[in-house]
């Protein structure tokens, strides 16, 4: 009986040490209970790229603009064309023939017109006529005039209509005396073949001292931005008792076309070949006067 006692009290024992033994093991159903939730941002700080790393700059530096503007101009008569902004300037050489009985003459011409509006401009121009008149005769004759014009751009044409106030100035080098005094039916050594008529036109040519007032009417077409056609008429009346009109057609080429700098930094930049034909009223001159020039203008 006590073997059978101790033997039961041994087996209670190891009976309660392997339940205390489960119980300190066993993983309780509510582990926020037990520990506290694990909190990320008390553990581990949250990554901060920012703070972990300097951020990496996306800006960049931005490259010269190297675009080539597109720039439109319509040449016009005298030296000018059509840009509806900026400075205009013209130079140009060329002859000039009064009349058939008359020597060419050289002509120099400097424009300038500059634009206030794209449909008002106002410039001026100054022309050179120097040379021998005929065979004694020598001349120096100047032209100065100003202007206003009031623009119509139609896109690929321009046309134009403004006031003109000018100034002629001639200087004879040498007046030819013998004809008032020669006797019409004798003759005089060394004067001239020509007829007294032939001789008083010429001069009648160059012979408008003083002021005169007028009018120009003109327009210019440009084809394909590189060849251009001008013409123009011009009426002036000068208080010596004159009238002139004036017909002058040309045609320029566009030098932006070929000549990356001008399209780059110009307004306009346009070689024009003109020509002039001109007629003289209530002097008794009965024929055309004509002219030719080789111009540039360039805008700014």
């Amino acid at each position: 009986m006590r073997i059978l006692f101790w033997a039961l009290l041994l087996a209670v024992g190891v009976f309660a040490a392997d339940v205390a033994k489960a119980d300190s093991t066993a993983v309780p159903a509510d582990s926020a209970a037990i520990q506290p939730a694990v909190d990320s941002a008390t553990i581990q700080p949250a990554a901060d790229s920012a703070a972990v790393q300097p951020a990496t700059d996306t800006t960049t530096t931005a490259e010269p603009d190297t675009t080539v503007p597109d720039r439109h101009s319509v040449p016009l008569p005298r030296l000018s064309a059509y840009t509806g902004y900026g400075l205009l300037v013209g130079l140009a050489f060329g002859l000039y023939n009064p009349t058939e009985d008359c020597d060419c003459l050289g002509v120099w011409q400097g424009q300038f017109e500059f634009f206030y509006s794209d449909w008002i401009s106002a410039g001026g121009d100054v022309r050179f006529f120097g040379g021998d008149l005929d065979d004694d005769k020598a001349v120096l004759y100047q032209r100065y005039r100003v202007n206003t014009r009031f623009h119509f751009p139609q896109g690929q044409w321009s046309w134009y209509v403004g006031p003109v106030i000018g100034f002629e100035s001639t200087n004879l080098e040498e007046i030819r005396d013998e004809w008032h005094q020669r006797d019409m039916e004798g003759w005089i050594p060394g004067a001239s073949t020509k007829t007294e008529q032939e001789v008083e036109d010429c001069e009648k040519m160059f012979s408008l001292d003083g002021f005169s007032i007028g009018v120009d009417l003109g327009g210019g077409i440009e084809f394909w931005n590189i060849i251009g056609a001008t013409a123009s008429v011009l009426y002036e009346y000068n208080f010596g008792g004159a009238q002139l009109v004036t017909i002058s057609p040309g045609i320029a080429y566009n030098l932006q076309a070929i000549w990356p700098w001008a399209k780059k930094s110009l307004s306009a930049a346009w070689v024009s070949i003109e020509t002039g034909f001109q007629r003289f009223f209530n002097r008794s001159v009965d024929s055309w006067a004509m002219s030719g020039y080789l111009g540039v203008v360039v805008g700014f």
